[in-house]
């Protein structure tokens, strides 16, 4: 198997013009750019219906305001890398590759569903060959509406399906692809849908909590606190934590949850935080020092003036996944009840990836794990020179999965072999480079991503620790 890789991304913000970044050897991944005249198939809409299921998929992870970062160097036009082999090779015919693209583009997630097609059109330009067809099905954004456009594509005989968005909707069509035998690259993040041909590419609490504790234990941090919302994501947040501290130094100390829908969290703040306990122990020890009248005790009064506890609380980190609005509440009131982010890291999630979040005194220099930025800049702006819009950050998915397949489908055109999205090929263990780094598929379903560490400031993000740029072997 060849050991060459190159990422499949323009990196100019305005020029659509065929050039690209390269990188240095692990995937198989190869790109030559043409004028791409792939046909948009768009299929009947399915009715526009209110969601049977709101998923939890947390707003801010669509919605991230991107840091700044310096636009990467530009190289020219490269030929293909290595070739993609695949585990079978079957003589192929005129037949077209046709992948199916699930996307909620009527109901109330419209506007991501177009923003994700767009992002898969910049694919279609950037990679795909003459004999790719990208087959699109509205869903609505409901199970019903999923299993409705799933039924449509395979009548339409497709090789692969990407999509849907929600859980719910990968659970609907899930029967119906393994039935049919087509693989399926979803969008969802949730890894109980997983399996048997089903995939999650969407980026898991779990991955990102293990990546930031990961990092935090590294610089000599054990204890560490989880105030997490009272929901699915806050649960799977606390479990991949507590599934991480068995038979490792990380110990979780203290426990919070909290209502998302609450704008009032004043209480459960004050009560992660410890801090009636503490500042009672300051009252008793204060009263003590009073009682003895020495000149020592009146010093040490002295030095305690000002105070409200007695000591730290019993972490030396603090998670808090959630964004927005919602954070910004959170951890002012967290230092207001001497959770002193100077003795205490606070730690986060990719919900955290806005810098005007550094805006917040009390979150300058807490880290948390996201993707890599650094192609994201300039893909953002092409995007907003193209559509005139700002696109969320979940739209790299619909790129890179989209550019995966067409890639596929091209090397097995130039090869005249089949088209072959089988499970071997898939989940090869050197993995793919994308807009957002490499990642890998394994046999389950999960997916693997490189991602980095990420500090906030005052209006900017940094990045303390790089994403890995090759994945470590997987052990049989």
């Amino acid at each position: 198997m060849s050991s060459t890789l190159a990422t499949f991304f323009v990196v100019k913000g305005t020029d659509i013009s065929r050039r690209f970044l390269s990188l240095p050897a692990i995937i198989l991944l190869s790109i030559l750019i043409s004028g791409c005249q792939t046909t948009m198939k768009k299929g009947p809409d399915a009715t526009a219906e209110t969601p049977e299921v709101q998923e939890t998929q947390p707003e801010d992870a669509q919605n991230t305001v991107e840091p700044e970062i310096t636009e990467p160097e530009i190289i020219e036009e490269i030929e293909p890398f290595a070739d993609l082999e695949t585990a079978e090779t079957v003589v192929i015919s005129e037949r077209r590759t046709k992948v199916g693209f699930l996307l909620p583009l009527s109901g109330r997630h419209k506007a991501i569903g177009e923003s994700l097609l767009n992002a898969a059109q910049l694919a279609l330009f950037d990679v795909s060959g003459e004999k790719f067809d990208l087959v699109v099905r509205d869903t609505a954004g409901t199970p019903t509406g999923a299993r409705t456009a799933m039924e449509s594509l395979i009548t339409e005989q497709v090789d692969l399906v990407i999509g849907p968005l929600f859980a719910t909707s990968v659970s609907a069509i899930t029967p119906l692809a393994r039935q049919a035998n087509i693989n399926v690259l979803s969008f969802s993040n949730d890894q109980a849908v997983a399996g048997d041909g089903i995939y999650v590419l969407g980026l898991t609490p779990e991955e990102q909590i293990r990546r930031v504790v990961d990092y935090a234990t590294a610089q000599g941090i054990r204890r560490v606190a989880v105030f997490a919302p009272d929901n699915d994501y806050g649960r799977r947040i606390v479990s991949a934590l507590q599934i991480q501290s068995y038979g490792s130094s990380v110990e979780l100390t203290r426990l919070g949850f909290f209502n998302p829908s609450d704008p009032d969290l004043e209480d459960e703040v004050k009560a992660i935080a410890n801090y009636n306990a503490r500042h009672q122990s300051l009252l008793a020890h204060k009263a003590t020092l009073k009682s003895r009248g020495d000149a020592a005790s009146r010093r040490a009064l002295a030095r305690l003036r000002g105070r409200d506890t007695l000591n730290p609380p019993n972490y030396e980190a603090i998670i808090i996944p959630t964004g927005g609005k919602q954070l910004l509440t959170i951890a002012p009131l967290l230092n207001y009840y001497d959770v002193d982010p100077n003795q205490v890291k606070y730690l986060g999630t990719a919900l955290w990836n806005n810098p005007k979040l550094g805006r917040e005194p009390a979150l300058v220099g807490s880290w948390y794990a996201a993707p890599s930025p650094v192609h994201w800049e300039n893909f953002k702006d092409r995007y907003k020179v193209l559509y005139g819009k700002t696109p969320p950050r979940i739209v790299t998915l619909a790129y890179d999965s989209v550019a995966l397949a067409a890639v596929i489908a091209r090397q097995a055109e130039s090869q005249s072999t089949a088209v072959n999205y089988s499970k071997s090929l898939l989940t090869n263990s050197q993995g793919f480079a994308g807009l957002d780094g490499v990642f890998r598929l394994h046999a389950d379903g999960r997916s693997e991503r490189g991602l980095a560490i990420l500090s906030l400031e005052r209006d900017l993000i940094n990045v303390v620790d790089p994403a890995p740029a090759s994945f470590t072997p997987l052990v049989n």
